[in-house]
């Protein structure tokens, strides 16, 4: 099990600014609980209030700026040229954080699935195996200070691994997220252990349809 170094026993219920703009947070289809062998239910709890809190900050960032009304968060962190200067840094760190939390949690699952089709053609095409791309995943997320992690495809439908230290956010730059894991490292005390667990969990049926996902242009 892993340890939790960040506690908390209350979501706040960030919800002040969502009358003035419309993000609003993806519901879970399953409970904290049920990732209890993955991670320790308090600190997923404390993730998903982190993810809420970046919605938040958005809304009320952009609760003035009727022209985005209507827009995701992929709309929004693809069109961060059309952000006026002095909101655009603060409009795309809580995006590409709010945006990860939504691929993160939509891809776990408690029931175990496995990864078939074109995308495991594609994984072992990238990086030889499967098995070899689980070490490179591993190796990477051990090696990097990030909070994030990612399995990303570029517009040339080319897949690549990165972490947000390299890239925030890789919808920024119209490259696609096929999975991603949070890795900071204030929260989980033995990311090797993380690792590890994530593949146990892994919703491969969505991941699927995240590589297949085409991004507006």
């Amino acid at each position: 099990m892993l340890i939790l170094i960040l506690n908390i026993t209350i979501c706040p219920n960030y919800s002040y600014a969502l009358n003035f703009f419309n993000l609003r947070p993806i519901e879970l289809n399953y409970s904290f609980c049920d990732l209890n062998n993955f991670i320790e239910s308090d600190t997923l709890k404390y993730s998903y209030c982190q993810y809420r809190a970046y919605l938040d900050n958005l809304n009320a960032i952009l609760k003035d700026y009727k022209e985005f009304d209507g827009a995701s968060l992929e709309d929004i962190l693809t069109n961060l040229d059309s952000m006026p200067n002095d909101i655009s840094l603060k409009v795309k760190t809580n995006a590409s954080h709010a945006l990860n939390y939504e691929y993160f949690f939509k891809s776990l699952s408690p029931e175990k699935t496995f990864i078939k089709g074109k995308l495991l053609k594609e994984i072992n095409k990238s990086f030889t195996s499967f098995d070899n791309f689980k070490n490179e995943f591993k190796k990477l997320a051990l090696d990097s200070q990030s909070t994030w992690i990612f399995l990303a495809r570029n517009p040339q439908n080319e897949l690549y691994l990165t972490t947000s230290k390299e890239i925030l956010c890789p919808i920024i730059y119209k490259h696609q997220i096929v999975l991603c894991l949070n890795i900071d490292q204030e929260l989980y005390s033995d990311k090797s252990e993380l690792v590890d667990n994530f593949f146990s969990f892994i919703n491969w049926q969505q991941v699927n349809k995240n590589y297949c996902h085409k991004i507006n242009h």
